[in-house]
């Protein structure tokens, strides 16, 4: 008699439907159908990471996208009508999407289709007018949600370096004459014993809990960033005065230290921060500057701030 795994793969095997089932983005199972109406071999997609099959033609973006946002984030279903070009003529799949569990825990990916390109030429128009406004509005969540997703820490939710880096580059090249702004560069200090002492995932929601404290104290015209292990940064636009910048500072250091103490040793912020006027145009070297900075704070023995390399202040 079959054992249960291989049955199940026999039944499917014989759907006219597609069926895929994608575990950790690599494809597990694909039946016949599948292949047939993607107009792929099997060998082609069994074992294959998502990112290595379906990324041939520009004109399957939307098929793509609703792929990658149940890869990303499994506990969503989908069902739409999406194109598909194979090459050599373009298909509307009815695609259905679903994660698949075992005793409570998400195990996978299964993915329904069916080509119905035949049935909506029938109807005597490929898509009536409201499913295409329906697929467009849902084209555009899927671009919206795979951008914030390649531009933001997967974390924290804030910006990530190389959007950080590229945003305030395209801000420093347009930044008025006369305006004033400030780049702060934010380590945690004794991050790493608060890691190794209580675990990643206690790290994991410090550096959250942090995340969320700089998002609630900025607002929403300045810029947040994380780089990384504990190293956040932050561009302040339209500065008031030093003493704006300066409160800012002493506001950071007071949500560092409210994180979490310990017997013998506590939370505390190191803080670089380098003003920029309009006539500063280079990233790298504002960044430095910060950076360097940093470094002041923690050659004085840490939980401060430093202006433009100046001494330590509390």
């Amino acid at each position: 008699m079959l054992n249960n795994t291989a049955f199940y793969k026999e039944i499917l095997s014989e759907m006219s439907g597609g069926v895929i089932y994608i575990q950790r983005g690599r494809i597990l199972f694909v039946n016949p159908a599948a292949t047939e109406i993607l107009d792929k071999n099997e060998e082609d997609l069994f074992n294959k990471l998502f990112a290595e099959c379906f990324f041939d033609y520009d004109e399957n973006d939307a098929f793509n996208q609703m792929l990658l946002e149940v890869i990303y984030d499994s506990s969503r279903e989908y069902e739409r009508i999406v194109p598909y070009f194979t090459g050599t003529e373009t298909k509307h799949l009815h695609v259905h999407t679903s994660s698949l569990k075992f005793d409570s825990e998400n195990v996978g990916i299964i993915i329904l289709f069916d080509d119905v390109t035949e049935l909506l030429k029938l109807r005597g128009v490929a898509l009536d007018l409201e499913k295409i406004k329906d697929i467009n509005r849902q084209l555009s969540e899927s671009r919206d949600f795979y951008k914030r997703t390649a531009e933001t820490d997967k974390l924290t939710g804030l910006l990530n370096k190389i959007t950080f880096e590229n945003t305030c580059r395209e801000y420093l090249q347009n930044i008025s004459a006369g305006e004033i702004a400030a780049l702060f560069v934010a380590d945690l200090d004794n991050f790493k014993k608060a890691n190794d002492t209580y675990g990643h995932q206690f790290g994991d929601l410090i550096l959250k809990k942090f995340a969320q404290a700089l998002h609630d104290q900025f607002n929403a015209d300045s810029l947040i960033g994380r780089f990384g292990g504990d190293e956040f940064v932050i561009l302040l636009k339209n500065v008031a005065d030093i003493n704006f910048v300066v409160d800012k500072a002493r506001k950071i250091l007071e949500m560092a230290c409210d994180l979490h103490s310990d017997k013998e040793w506590h939370l505390s912020a190191s803080i670089g921060i380098s003003i920029i006027d309009g006539d500063e145009k280079n990233y790298s070297e504002i960044f430095a500057a910060a950076d360097k900075s940093v470094y002041v704070v923690k050659s004085q023995g840490r939980n401060g701030f430093s202006v433009n390399g100046a001494a330590k202040q509390t």
